[in-house]
């Protein structure tokens, strides 16, 4: 599918939204009364999964060197910054999120050396990277650990989370509680060495930090210091919702059932991560260049989030939207919920909306139907890439890449480059440059097979065509960065008429604006678009259309399956 012909003219209906009244309508971050909106408040930050994403030597494992490689690549794209995932030296029991040294790099990844190569490049092409910062947990390998563990008396004991054994009602002892892992099995582990059981909410080889004790946070604020100096940007702080747990350890009354393992009243978002929240502000907040904290922030409601971002605004400053990633199918009513919720009740602070990640299935695998795949990628692309915030895109999602099916991975054995494997293996694999053997990712053998869906979708082959979903993605990304109702606009929650069609629009303070209708079915579908605050505007020209089509007719338009209509406008 092409771009429909800029300037194609167009009108719209003088509608009312007597039904629904003047809905509300969220400032952009530069309109709060902030002097200065920082550059991550509409950014589009693109993660990168380095083992995945560029191997320079060979190896089968990518590394450091392989993404200043691809740099350019990454600047033709137009984002903003990059997160990457931990690079850490690491046991791998959780590639990397089992961190053994959280100042250095693994020797598969490269060195220091090549970090701050990588950091040099990328600013010289106006591209900013984030460290990923596991907080809330080390390895049972780090340093840190090794003296914990070693007696009852040492004085890191307490930089981790002891408990003694209690006897149950049998009388027989064993776990402090009957608390569940989010990986499975008890949260407990008994150590052998010194006859108490350490908590980890994760693996076993993943003990809990005690953000409590004085040592340990200024540890970890030195740890944040060290790669700011390194000409880190800001963070991506992982499991932000447990670093403090209720030391009554009650017991779960239904460790089943209830709450999720990870949003339990015990274990997740104690009042207490509030505090540790703004101390993580504040070393930030000293270093020049508008340094940020993009948060794994886990909730359970709109109101959880807005208290993620702090009282004053003075905590995350962009906690990730798992209220929007969580949704499983297209569907216009839950997300014109979700956008209105993040785009209405955060306090005028910058959503973050994404699909996939490292921990998640692509969006191009969960939301496909087989047949109008193509399609589907551009209106989920558009979506997050068009509501007001930050826009977070997963590498290879401008160019459809999808999950390796699982049954691929089940002759795939087990070695030094894959030590255990993995249930997130299939949103993994290699970075598809190209369609050759190896798909451009490596000389040797890669470390996740190659998806065979590379021989068609990859980078190479969809830059050099102007319809390609790399294209869609580039235009989109440009257009945000360039069009004012796009970068910098008010959201306005809009009604389409029609549940199977999400309109919205996007305008400045002058009354340029852009509205948005994205048909999510797979058969055409009339809108009657309402809801605008005051006289409905008058269309300017289409700005990006999939498919290329006259865009919507005054009351009755119609809109082909899976549609995105990006419709230019100005107010009287």
């Amino acid at each position: 599918m092409v771009k429909s012909v800029a300037g194609l003219a167009l009108g719209l209906a003088a509608l009312a939204s007597a039904t629904f009244g003047p809905p509300a309508v969220a400032a952009p971050a530069s309109a709060t009364g902030a002097a200065h909106a920082p550059w991550w408040t509409h950014a589009v930050i693109y993660e990168i999964y380095p083992r995945s994403f560029q191997d320079s030597n060979g190896d089968g494992v990518g590394d450091l060197n392989g993404v200043t490689q691809r740099l350019d690549y990454l600047k033709r794209l137009g984002v903003d910054a990059i997160w990457l995932t931990p690079f850490y030296p690491s046991p791998n029991y959780d590639f990397g999120y089992d961190v053994a040294d959280y100042t250095n790099v693994a020797p598969e990844y490269g060195t220091m050396a090549d970090w701050d190569r990588l950091v040099a490049a990328a600013r010289k092409r106006g591209i900013r990277v984030l460290v990923d910062f596991v907080l809330n947990h080390s390895s049972s390998e780090h340093p840190w650990f090794q003296q914990s563990r070693a007696s009852r008396t040492n004085p890191k004991r307490d930089w981790y989370v002891w408990h003694d054994p209690v006897p149950d009602a049998r009388g027989v002892a064993g776990p402090p509680t009957n608390w569940q892992s989010i990986f499975g099995g008890s949260a407990w582990t008994l150590d052998p060495t010194t006859g108490q059981y350490y908590y980890h909410i994760f693996l076993p080889q993943q003990p809990d930090l005690n953000w409590r004790n004085p040592g340990l946070r200024k540890a970890m604020h030195d740890v944040m210091r060290f790669w700011l100096r390194h000409g880190a940007s800001g963070f991506r702080l992982d499991a932000t919702p447990y670093l403090l747990e209720d030391t009554a350890w009650p017991q779960d009354p239904d460790p089943a059932g209830g709450a999720p393992v990870g949003l339990k009243p015990y274990n997740a978002g104690l009042p207490g991560n509030h505090p540790i929240m703004r101390g993580l502000r504040s070393i930030v907040d000293r270093f020049p260049g508008d340094c940020v904290l993009l948060g794994e922030s886990n909730i359970a409601t709109i109101a959880d989030l807005a208290k993620v971002y702090g009282a004053h605004q003075d905590e995350i400053n962009l906690p990730m939207d798992f209220l929007y990633s969580g949704v499983q199918k297209l569907d216009a009513v839950v997300f014109k919920a979700r956008i209105d919720d993040a785009e209405t009740r955060l306090n005028g602070a910058p959503p973050v909306l994404f699909f996939s990640n490292h921990d998640s299935s692509r969006q191009a695998t969960r939301f496909g139907d087989g047949v109008h795949d193509a399609q589907i990628a551009r209106l989920t692309a558009a979506m997050t890439l068009t509501v007001r915030g930050t826009a977070l895109v997963y590498y290879g999602e401008e160019l459809g890449m999808t999950d390796l099916p699982k049954a691929a991975l089940a002759t795939v054995p087990l070695g030094p480059t894959r030590k255990v494997a993995d249930n997130r293996d299939p949103e993994r694999t290699p970075m598809q440059w190209t369609g050759a053997a190896g798909a451009g990712f490596s000389t040797g053998t890669p470390w996740l097979p190659v998806n065979p869906a590379a021989a068609a979708s990859n980078a190479a082959a969809e830059r050099a065509d102007p319809g390609s979903l790399y294209s869609w993605y580039h235009d989109l990304i440009a257009l945000r960065r360039t069009n004012p109702a796009l970068r910098n606009g008010a959201y306005v929650p809009l009604e389409s008429g029609n549940p199977k069609v999400l309109a919205f629009a996007r305008q400045t303070a002058k009354g340029q604006g852009v509205l948005i209708v994205l048909n999510m079915s797979d058969a055409p579908q009339h809108v009657h678009i309402a809801g605008w605050p005051g006289r409905a505007p008058v269309a300017v020209r289409t700005v990006l259309a999939s498919p290329a089509a006259a865009a919507p007719g005054l009351t009755d338009a119609q809109l082909a399956p899976f549609a995105v209509r990006l419709t230019a406008y100005v107010t009287d």
